[in-house]
Order: structure tokens, then C-alpha cells, then sequence
């Protein structure tokens, strides 16, 4: 079969490293403030905060404080913890929480895809925009619904039919442009993540897959053949 990767350490290594270089990508530098919305499990504030480094910060918001021991115990493993802050608070509305032109970025990794109420999303886009400083960016980063093979269709799905908010390309550029954003653009960042159907069948939160009765009724075959594979990461972004 064509999964890479059969142990738990060496997944939660692949998406540390996936995370890194993303970050990267999209133009986090050393010494900059970024807002990270939706941290979840902190596995990309981590990365934000590694490549911003000692004179750089981040603070990282999230609706709800489920994960915050996890989230805490991803920054202290990492020895980041000095370096970012958490603040429970809606994306929705920041305002009296986070200043206007507060940050040199702000980011948000999958998180469009937890909103419970999707059509806040253009209400949160304005409000990235809102606290990014001028000549600043605003970068989200999505799951691609475009399956390239039948791993990666299988990883979508289980994403798409627990209810996670899947938005189509177009939608994500529309909001952006009514927060009044400019240079507006989307590329694509290619995954090399296939994991077999061992790891698929675990509850791994690193990797955002979990495995119970459901799931195998609707997936299990199709993980048993074919595993799951990290589809392509769409990147958007625009300039205030």
C-alpha cells in the first residue's frame, strides 16, 4: 500500500515538521506578534512560536478552554510556553479583547472547519483583519476537499460527515474581500502524510482523527484498504 508512516511517534514528528514549514510559508519571522485563533490543541502554536523565537510572541485564542492542560503541555514539551499567551474569547467578536492593528499576522490552522455556526465566518475574517497592523497579513489555512486519491478522500470525509464546516474555496476569498483585504491570493501546500490503517484506527488528536462505532461502520473499509492520507492544504491570504 502507499501509507509512509506506521507509528504514532513518527506521525506526530511528520505533522510537527508539516506545521514548522507551513508556518514559514505563509511569512511568520522572527520577532513578530502573531494571533493564532482557534489553537485548539496547540500544535500550530507551537510552530508559530518556535519560528518567531525569543523576541517575538504570540498570542493564541480559542472559544472554549476543553483542551487548554493539552494545549499547555504542547508549549512546556517544546519549551515555548514563555512565549505565548492564551485567551479564551469568540473570534467573532475580539472586540475589548484584542486592540485594533494589534498584530503583524494573524493566522488560524483548520480552523474554519471547528465553526459551529458557519456564517460567523465572514464576521471572524473581519475581525482578523481588524486586529492585523497595516501593511500586515491575514492568513487561513484550510483542508482541500479535492481528494487526489481514495486516502485522502477517506480522511476528508471523516472530517466532512462528523459536521466540520468545509468551505469551498470561493467562500473563503469572498469573505476576505469584504474585510476589505487586498493582494488576496490562494496556493496549495502538498502533504506527504499517509498513515496506515493501524494509526487511522487510533484516536490521535495531534492528527486530528479519532476512531469509534461510527467510523467504522461508515469508514472502516475503506481505512482498512487504503489508510489515510493528509490531503493538500489550501492557503489564503491578503494584506491590509
Amino acid at each position: 500500500m502507499g501509507w509512509n508512516i506506521t507509528g504514532s511517534k513518527e506521525l506526530e514528528e511528520a505533522i510537527f515538521n508539516l506545521k514548522l514549514k507551513l508556518a514559514q510559508k505563509i511569512g511568520v519571522r522572527q520577532g513578530m506578534t502573531v494571533v493564532e485563533v482557534g489553537c485548539g490543541r496547540g500544535g500550530f502554536t507551537v510552530s508559530l512560536a518556535k519560528v518567531v523565537g525569543e523576541s517575538g510572541k504570540v498570542l493564541s485564542v480559542d472559544v472554549s478552554d476543553k483542551y487548554l492542560a493539552e494545549f499547555m503541555e504542547n508549549l512546556n514539551k517544546w519549551h515555548v510556553k514563555h512565549l505565548v499567551t492564551f485567551i479564551q474569547a469568540d473570534a467573532a467578536d475580539l472586540k475589548g479583547v484584542i486592540p485594533n492593528e494589534f498584530a503583524d499576522m494573524t493566522v488560524g490552522y483548520r480552523f474554519l472547519e471547528e465553526l459551529k455556526n458557519p456564517k460567523d465566518m465572514v464576521k471572524i475574517v473581519k475581525e482578523f483583519a481588524r486586529i492585523v497592523k497595516k501593511k500586515g497579513k491575514v492568513c487561513l489555512i484550510e483542508l482541500s476537499t479535492e481528494a487526489k486519491n481514495r486516502a485522502e478522500e477517506t480522511y476528508i470525509r471523516l472530517h466532512k460527515e462528523s459536521g466540520d464546516s468545509l468551505f469551498e474555496p470561493h467562500e473563503i476569498t469572498k469573505a476576505m474581500k469584504a474585510a476589505k483585504l487586498a493582494n488576496i491570493r490562494m496556493e496549495t501546500f502538498e502533504t506527504d502524510i499517509w498513515f496506515s490503517p493501524d494509526l487511522a484506527k487510533q484516536d490521535l488528536g495531534f492528527a486530528q482523527v479519532w476512531f469509534d462505532s461510527d467510523v467504522e461502520k461508515r469508514l472502516g473499509a475503506l481505512i482498512d484498504e487504503y489508510g489515510m492520507k493528509y490531503p493538500t492544504l489550501l492557503i489564503f491570504s491578503g494584506g491590509k
